[in-house]
């Protein structure tokens, strides 16, 4: 397991990422600090603008651009097991341990936004608990400064946090007083956030939310993902059943000390943010696997035996996820050594690139211009519907100095026929990245870069 391990973090430095969405919030990110233009005027997400803040100082802080995000997520693990066992009087080698299993289990070492979110939900847990506690309005004050931090990061934190706020209420933990300041502290805090918006003016901040609306409508679920969601949440709670058969069967998880009491709330309530973001990612897994495994080392500090075979089936199933990430790592660099990212950079210059249903983490590596403010892989096509060929059109009508298309999107019918026949006629291409072996295969690696003519 330690070999194994070890491997398996290795091969994330063997490429710039592993999750495609982590390479997208640092250009949102770019277009707020370097060119200081808000959301979304310069690239389209439906993320919270936070995010992109973070993510865009992280990658120009952090100098090494192979497992840039994986670092991260191990920066952020680190910080989760000093307040953990700051607050709890756990061993902090055994706490990384821990984390250790459910970030495996969980895609942590990806770097999405979970890397944030989870220290920052424990932050606020932690500041409630010594808040009600102690008795300290200060601490109520900041506990809801930083959730309307975490929920600008992530719109599911509001779905783990404000639950946990109103049982310290409902449960008569906290007086009406210091639950009103927790909640003062919210507003402030998202004020604070949204005060570039307001000084802006215009719409700016009604404009933020309503492309957000309009995407989310689109972007949602459906009952089969919803269901399918449901069985993969079911399927990575199973290995952890033994331990939290033992934990929830603990009158003082109950009725005992808050703290463990809010360790629950914070599992239970993140399964639940899990099953309604309606999209069965795996890191989104990570929202209570982390919780999850903080239980069981609780039970491990207490009595109970960690290495029993309570423990056996998530023991197993880290190592098989672990053989199965180290080959999926390994095949991305291979897919990687196509893109040639410096010769792309050097072809385009500082020219806008117009996306056309192709791979937008081009954009992070060469540090590309979008044309288009909708660039994210197939959100033009989500965002505007059956519209999306009329909306690629009239892109093109503005001749733009280039455009990136998959290398078979015509060939595959991924790209609609009259984008493909006006590309044929106004422009030539520059660069091809593909496969000779597998020329007509569908894979987000292989595209073609084209110039106007």
């Amino acid at each position: 397991m330690l070999v194994l391990s070890f491997v398996y973090v290795l091969t994330f430095f063997i490429v710039p990422f592993t999750d495609w969405d982590v390479t997208f919030y640092p250009l949102i990110g770019k277009g707020i600090l370097r060119y200081h233009i808000l959301p979304y005027d310069y690239i389209f997400d439906h993320k919270p603008y936070l995010v992109y803040v973070f993510y865009y100082i992280w990658t120009q802080v952090e100098p090494i651009l192979n497992g840039r995000f994986a670092i991260l997520a191990m920066v952020s693990m680190v910080f989760v097991a000093f307040m953990f066992s700051s607050a709890y009087g756990t061993n902090k080698w055994q706490t990384l341990f821990y984390l250790s299993i459910g970030s495996i289990i969980g895609d942590y070492l990806g770097g999405n936004t979970e890397v944030l979110q989870i220290p920052l939900e424990l932050s606020v847990i932690l500041m409630l608990s010594k808040g009600v506690q102690e008795h300290k309005i200060p601490l109520f004050f900041l506990a809801g400064i930083v959730s309307a931090i975490a929920v600008n990061i992530n719109y599911l934190a509001g779905c783990v946090l404000s639950p946990i706020i109103l049982y310290l209420l409902l449960g008569r933990l906290c007086t009406v007083v210091e639950f009103l300041t927790c909640v003062t502290g919210g507003l402030v805090g998202l004020a604070g956030v949204f005060l570039p918006f307001l000084i802006a003016g215009h719409g700016k901040l009604a404009a933020y939310f309503a492309m957000q609306h309009h995407f989310l409508q689109h972007y949602g679920g459906g009952a089969d993902e919803r269901m399918y969601t449901f069985a993969l949440v079911a399927l990575y709670i199973a290995p952890l059943c033994p331990m939290l058969a033992l934990w929830f069967g603990k009158r003082d998880v109950w009725w005992g000390n808050l703290r463990e009491r809010l360790l629950s709330l914070w599992f239970v309530f993140s399964v639940v943010a899990a099953i309604l973001s309606g999209h069965g990612f795996y890191h989104y897994f990570s929202l209570f696997l982390i919780p999850g495994m903080l239980i069981c080392l609780l039970l491990h500090r207490d009595g109970e035996s960690a290495l029993s075979w309570r423990m056996m089936p998530l023991y197993l199933y880290a190592a098989f996820l672990m053989v199965s990430g180290i080959v999926s790592n390994i095949n991305d660099m291979k897919r990687a050594r196509l893109t040639d990212p410096a010769r792309i950079s050097q072809v385009v210059g500082h020219q806008k690139v117009l996306n056309i249903n192709s791979d937008h983490s081009l954009y992070y590596l060469s540090d590309l211009e979008t044309f288009d403010p909708i660039l994210f892989h197939r959100q033009i096509e989500i965002y505007f519907g059956p519209q999306a060929a009329d909306h690629y059109m009239n892109d093109l009508k503005q001749r733009p100095p280039f455009v990136l298309m998959p290398h078979a999107g015509c060939i595959n019918h991924t790209v609609a026929p009259q984008v493909c026949s006006w590309v044929q006629d106004h422009y030539h291409p520059v660069y091809e990245a593909y496969k000779k072996k597998h020329p007509n295969r569908d894979d987000a690696r292989y595209y073609n870069l084209y110039k106007l003519n």
